[in-house]
């Protein structure tokens, strides 16, 4: 008797438990789980425990996939059981958002990119290009992924014809970051060169041009600037061996009334000092990466009559400045731009809203004077934003739900204050 009592006990026990979890409930556990490579093997794991947990998060498995290795073979045969799409179509094509291939090299084939490409058109929304594996037959494909948001093609070593880009950036019509190869380009012979017309993208935000952005590609550039649409607003000029000052200057100041952010480095034929007016052939730019080989002490040269009290409101708009190193074989360290000259960009509020600093450490400021100098702009840096908090300057002027009594220490300590904070680091060069 006491035995069936405890039988009857215990199923009452299990019954009272629900044999699942609500969908909802899966949901935000999955958001606990970092978007990494290290992560994807746990949601594998997640979606093999029930049909329920299968539903909840194959989207997600299968929305940023890590290609490396064997998991590549394994993908495109999940997502490729076919060649021909018609006889045996994979659903699971339908959920992947991104493509990164940048870690494809030996084990891809240049039409498995293509049939990657076209079972994944609908939904896929970044694409990073593969180095070997993405030629002619590639373009096709990739016109028909409309939804396409950035398109990276900087691993890309075979060289690519301009009239094949051009014709493909027509049809992606949502594209917002277009990156362009580091190779050899053909950007075309004979008389279909003097009718060609630029076609980018009418929502592109940023756009990254490397390789060979000179000559005639570059002249068309400067003839049509009005084919740039509108929305672009940021730009990256790198690894380009053949454009110098004389073609990045008229290039950047076509688009002076909209850039705000412009990278610039690994640029083998500027000279030092050429990039130093860029502050004024850009003057809206509120974030710069340049690199220490193409300017010199007289970067960010400021007026005379310059004075913190009676001319702040004059300052650069740059809010973020990040400094790298090209290893150029002409600099001239006694014409270098230095700590002490950034010192009194900041110290004269000349540089009166910059709150990001970041330095390559291949510059080897932190070593000078042992750090001392560094830790004078940092501090520097965390006394201007003090300041410009109690004046309520720049991006303090509007700022709004802030009790008009906060002291500068409240402020740092809330969640919009941390992530607003000053910052000055060293970074590993990029």
């Amino acid at each position: 008797m006491m035995d069936l009592e405890s039988d009857l006990d215990l199923q009452n026990r299990e019954s009272s438990y629900a044999n699942y979890l609500p969908d909802e409930l899966l949901l935000q556990v999955l958001d606990f789980l970092p978007q990494s490579e290290e992560s994807q093997a746990t949601l594998a794991n997640f979606v093999l425990v029930s049909r329920q947990w299968y539903s909840v998060g194959i989207a997600r498995l299968y929305a940023t996939p890590y290609l490396v290795g064997q998991r590549y073979t394994h993908f495109v045969r999940t997502l490729c059981p076919s060649v021909i799409p018609r006889i045996k179509r994979s659903e699971l094509a339908g959920l992947v958002k991104a493509l990164d291939l940048s870690r494809i090299v030996h084990q891809g084939a240049k039409s498995t990119t293509a049939r990657l490409l076209g079972r994944t058109k609908n939904s896929l929304e970044l694409f990073i290009a593969p180095q070997a594996s993405f030629a002619i037959n590639c373009w096709a494909a990739l016109s028909k992924c409309t939804s396409l948001k950035v398109l990276d093609l900087g691993l890309v070593s075979e060289a690519i014809s301009y009239q094949s880009l051009n014709q493909t950036l027509r049809q992606l019509v949502r594209l917002e970051e277009l990156y362009m190869p580091r190779c050899s380009t053909e950007f075309g012979l004979g008389p279909e060169l003097l009718t060609c017309r630029l076609h980018w993208p009418p929502h592109l935000q940023h756009l990254s041009m490397s390789g060979s952005v000179n000559g005639k590609f570059l002249w068309e550039m400067l003839r049509q600037p009005e084919t740039f649409p509108s929305s672009l607003h940021s730009m990256s000029l790198l690894h380009c061996p053949g454009l110098d000052q004389q073609g990045i200057k008229p290039l950047l100041s076509n688009l002076a009334d909209r850039l705000t952010v412009v990278e610039l480095r690994d640029l083998p034929a500027v000279k030092q000092g050429r990039f130093n007016g860029v502050l004024g052939w850009l003057p809206n730019l509120t974030d710069i990466t340049v690199a220490l080989d193409y300017i010199d002490e007289d970067f960010g040269r400021r007026p005379g009559d310059f004075s913190p009290e009676t001319h702040w409101h004059l300052a650069k708009p740059l809010t973020s400045l990040t400094l790298v190193t090209s290893g150029h074989q002409e600099y001239d360290p006694r014409r270098a731009f230095t700590l002490v000259d950034l010192w009194d960009l900041i110290d004269t509020r000349y540089f009166g809203r910059l709150r990001r600093l970041y330095v390559a450490a291949s510059t080897g400021w932190e070593k000078v004077d042992e750090g001392a100098l560094w830790e004078t702009v940092r501090v520097g840096l965390e006394g201007l934003d003090r300041e410009n908090w109690e004046k309520r300057r720049w991006h303090y002027e509007f700022l709004r739900g802030v009790p008009e009594d906060m002291q500068y220490e409240e402020w740092a300590e809330t969640r919009e204050g941390w992530r607003n904070r000053p910052r000055a680091q060293f970074i590993r060069n990029i």
